[in-house]
């Protein structure tokens, strides 16, 4: 255990000691203080003094749709009488929903996990790749440890950076989020509909780490593939290009063919978890939570075996 964590640490040396880690992370930086400035223009563009008035007559118009209207759908008229019951709420609290907090730019940091991957497709895809191009690899198997180990140890420092990069995403929009929204509104509360049709109130601190939660699902799936493209080739440019390519078409492949059937069973139709949230719909009807679950698990599985075959296996010699 002690030369793993020997060579975890050698492996970690290898990743921070490169100017290209610093300006990744700072680049990471730089795009959540730009995404929070732009959503607080945004607010200060958009915002209305008259936001009650505007409440009222947004409900008005919706009760006036659930009445009148014969081309409303059951979706429709579940989300207009759910709306009108937030904006009731919001007009009795003295609550503007427009008015961003602390927690809205934490929210909103999420969609920034797909930045994290792509910047740790990119490191993972260079893990092994890179000890080809280098010629190094010889060098590390002449030595006391297992190629197994070797190939462990590039793995966990690769999830340490992953990790490290999600903490500074967090906390850059905490920070943005304190500096612009307050520090004061850290206490503010997320308000929900139940299927009593009650106005419920929780933390929001809990959906932000939920939505970042669902969002590492993706992130270990992708970064676990460019582990095991990158025991593949010789070349790490070329792993990092295929990784890359795999990561930022596979959902758009999975929604031109989610008329076929078979398309629940590959792994760009099950990586995305949100779907399953309150509101959101799978690929396919027949998805559950349960069989994307399972089927993540039987690809990280190959993904791992596959990586481990292709390290282990393969001859150096030449």
């Amino acid at each position: 255990m002690s030369s793993l964590k020997n060579l975890v640490r050698n492996e970690n040396m290898k990743i921070y000691r490169r100017p290209r880690t610093w300006i990744m992370i700072l680049f990471l930086i730089a795009a959540v203080g730009l995404m929070s400035g732009i959503m607080k223009w945004d607010e200060s563009r958009s915002y209305n003094a008259e936001w009650k008035q505007n409440l009222t007559e947004q409900n008005e118009y919706m009760e006036k749709a659930l009445t009148e209207s014969q081309e409303l759908d059951d979706a429709s008229k579940a989300r207009f009488n759910e709306q009108i019951l937030l904006n009731t709420y919001y007009l009795e609290h003295d609550i503007n929903p427009h008015q961003l907090g602390l927690w809205s730019y934490v929210d909103s940091s999420a969609a920034l996990i797909v930045l994290v991957t792509i910047l740790t497709v990119v490191i993972a895809a260079d893990m092994i790749a890179a000890e080809f191009s280098w010629g190094t690899i010889k060098l590390l198997l002449v030595g006391p440890a297992s190629r197994t180990k070797l190939m462990a140890a590039k793995y966990i420092a690769t999830l340490g950076f992953a990790l490290l990069l999600l903490l500074i995403c967090f906390a850059s929009a905490f920070a943005a989020g304190g500096i612009l929204g307050g520090f004061d509104s850290v206490s503010q509360p997320s308000l929900s509909v139940n299927a009593n049709g009650v106005v419920q109130e929780s933390t929001m601190i809990i959906q932000s780490l939920q939505k970042y939660g669902f969002a590492v699902v993706s992130l270990v799936m992708y970064v676990t593939m460019a582990f095991m493209i990158s025991s593949a080739f010789r070349s790490s440019s070329m792993a990092i290009a295929f990784s890359l390519l795999f990561m930022l078409i596979g959902n758009t492949l999975s929604m031109m063919l989610s008329s076929y059937s078979w398309v629940k069973y590959l792994l760009f139709s099950n990586i995305d978890l949100s779907r399953y949230m309150t509101g959101g719909t799978p690929l396919r009807p027949e998805m559950t939570l349960t069989f994307s679950i399972l089927m993540l698990a039987a690809y990280y599985l190959v993904f791992q075996l596959v990586a481990w075959l292709l390290f282990t296996k393969r001859d150096v010699a030449g």
